[in-house]
């Protein structure tokens, strides 16, 4: 007998529909009607209006692509939404996916999957032979233990963790606040969120070095930065210099990054005239603009040691 020769009521197959559609209250075992957004189409200035949704029990029938047997299947779909001005019924392939079933496809046509692999609903070309239609018959009254084809809608902790651990404050929100958007069914009893606890967790602070240099200038802690706007002298970089013995900073002010090394000199140069100490050793991040030539032969002309940071390592920077 061919495949839903008694089952006159077409579902068509639509990959690109974002819900279930049927324009005929009568489908429904019971619905819930409102206002739940519209559809736009075509024509931008009549959209179609969404009125109704809840449940619809189809009976049709299932080809299993492994030994072409065929078998009849009460499915329950849901949510349908009802919508007046549509000519067809329309299976949303997203959303019973979103079911958690799997797609075969054949030359002979589409079969849906449960978790276990048992085919629960057989798609067949129409005469066209390009579009998926399912043949079914709208049972009218509940029917015990029939196939659920119900939307899986994410849960809570899938949404909190998706929308970047947003707070429950804001999650009450979204309902009212956004377009189609079902209510979130809030837990009880909540365990605790790894992201959100090491979100708000603060960094201890570095404990103090209880070594330090013994005298002036036997440690020169330096760093570059660069300033969020270009000042009025038109510098854009920052280097500082910190005397590790009595914790005294200098800045000197940079144009551009390179001239880092003529900075450094100058700074190096005063102090030896000015205190009468030259600087034993120098300790950088490593960054590019400490490790020029002409930095490292100006170093090795003063017998000034250059000591790096271990990478990650912040609390070597002084």
């Amino acid at each position: 007998m061919p495949y839903g020769c008694f089952y006159n009521n077409k579902w068509f197959l639509d990959s690109s529909a974002s819900a279930h559609f049927t324009p005929f209250e009568f489908d429904f075992v019971f619905m819930t009607q409102g206002n739940y957004g519209c559809i736009e189409t075509v024509n931008s200035k009549a959209p179609l209006f969404m009125v109704a949704v809840e449940t619809v029990l189809i009976e049709h029938e299932i080809i299993d692509p492994k030994d072409r047997t065929t078998r009849t299947a009460i499915s329950k779909l849901w949510p349908v939404y009802c919508v007046s001005g549509m000519t067809m019924r329309l299976l949303s392939t997203g959303q019973l996916l979103q079911s958690e079933l799997s797609i075969e496809g054949t030359m002979d046509g589409l079969t849906f999957h449960d978790s276990s692999g048992d085919a629960v609903l057989s798609a067949l070309p129409n005469l066209w032979g390009n579009i998926q239609v399912v043949r079914t018959c709208i049972i009218k009254n509940n029917v015990p233990n029939p196939v659920s084809l119900v939307t899986r809608h994410p849960d809570y902790e899938t949404i909190h963790c998706q929308l970047g651990h947003i707070s429950d404050e804001v999650m009450r929100h979204i309902s009212d606040n956004v377009k189609g958007a079902e209510k979130i069914c809030f837990p009880n009893k909540k365990h605790i969120c790894c992201g959100c606890t090491l979100e708000k967790l603060h960094q201890r602070s570095f404990p103090e070095n209880p070594k330090c240099s013994s005298e002036t200038l036997g440690l020169i802690h330096s760093d570059l930065l660069k300033l969020p706007t270009l000042s009025y002298s038109k510098y854009k970089w920052v280097i500082t210099f910190l005397n590790n013995y009595s914790s005294y900073c200098r800045v000197a002010f940079l144009c551009k990054k390179s001239d880092a090394t003529e900075a450094i000199k100058a700074v190096f140069w005063l102090w030896s005239n000015t205190t009468f100490h030259s600087v034993k050793r120098l300790h950088t991040d490593n960054g590019g603009e400490y490790i020029t030539s002409e930095l490292q032969s100006f170093l090795c002309e003063q017998g000034i040691v250059h000591e790096t940071s271990t990478p990650h390592v912040h609390q070597q920077n002084g």
